[in-house]
């Protein structure tokens, strides 16, 4: 099957479903006079073998759409897909297993079950998935030491330090086949060293051929990125960097909205170094980060931050 790069380890399959998908959604909280638009329309597709990085300014959507990527809420309008699946209409059952099976989510606050060990944390949703549990304590240990805490693996989250916490949390947004992680802010308590560790994992698993969105503040961590979409307000205000796709292999021209769609092959970031859009003197990207800050989960689920891309 013919099949189109997006990095140098990375192929996608032509005619293969999107690892997500969203379709003129719209979010909406309260009414009359109360209601707010968290989202308005929203286009996104995140491919197999993609890292896309979503920044915003606090109360822009970034966790919003997090939530609504990841099942954890419903868009007033519009459609989510996960791998063509469409999760509308779904019970919340069917959900949670398709969570368990194809989703990896790096919540804000975290969500580690005190009563469990690190290792016990990890395995849980490998084990309810029907893995056996030493199948699943084996891909528990793995997903623990990928991230540097294979020590951590018999002690309690109260026994932990936030940053050893938030590698747990990451490690079991890892475990198995996962073919989608959502993090949200995902090194936000680790040091540089230790978070840039944690991207470099996120960006080999994209490479590998799982696909990743990523939601951060910082523009040093969306440079580990293939592609960078801007939110304000609840709308796509911008997008840098774009993958490829069979139109480009073909030589036919497409336009350049947020969902990735592109009609230059010659557009897509060099393998090794930052994207389209980073400035290497500044260090950061041509965006205003004065009103940005670390975004609160309307939904009391969310993950964390670090590290700048080779």
């Amino acid at each position: 099957m013919t099949t189109a790069l997006t990095s140098p380890d990375a192929q996608v399959e032509v005619g293969r479903a999107p690892a997500l998908e969203l379709r003129g959604v719209h979010r909406e909280h309260g009414r009359g006079a109360s209601r707010v638009q968290a989202l308005r329309g929203v286009d996104l597709v995140v491919r197999a073998g993609e890292l896309v990085a979503v920044m915003g300014p606090s109360g822009s959507g970034k966790s919003t759409l997090l939530a609504l990527a990841g099942g954890l809420d419903a868009p007033t309008s519009g459609e989510v897909l996960v791998a063509g699946t469409t999760l509308s209409g779904q019970s919340p059952r069917a959900l949670a297993a398709l969570r368990r099976r194809a989703l990896g989510y790096v919540f804000q606050n975290l969500n580690l079950i005190p009563a469990l060990t690190a290792v016990e944390n990890v395995m849980l949703p490998r084990e309810l998935d029907g893995i056996s549990a030493r199948a699943a304590r084996r891909e528990a240990r793995a997903a623990l030491a990928e991230v540097g805490v294979a020590d951590l693996a018999d002690r309690f989250p109260d026994d932990m330090s936030g940053g050893q916490q938030q590698r747990v949390a990451i490690a079991r947004a890892l475990v198995g086949p996962r073919g989608l992680v959502l993090a949200d802010e995902p090194t936000g308590a680790l040091d540089s060293h230790t978070g840039e560790a944690v991207l470099r994992v996120l960006r080999a698993r994209c490479d590998a051929g799982s696909a990743g969105l990523l939601v951060t503040h910082e523009a040093r961590h969306a440079a580990w990125a293939d592609r960078v979409i801007f939110l304000r307000d609840g709308l796509v205000v911008d997008s840098t960097g774009t993958p490829a796709t069979p139109e480009s292999l073909l030589g036919a021209p497409a336009p350049f909205p947020a969902d990735g769609a592109r009609g230059d092959a010659t557009a897509s970031p060099a393998p090794d170094g930052p994207n389209p859009g980073w400035d290497e003197s500044r260090g950061s990207y041509e965006i205003d980060e004065s009103d940005e800050s670390e975004e609160s989960d309307e939904f009391g689920e969310s993950g964390e931050s670090g590290g700048s891309r080779r």
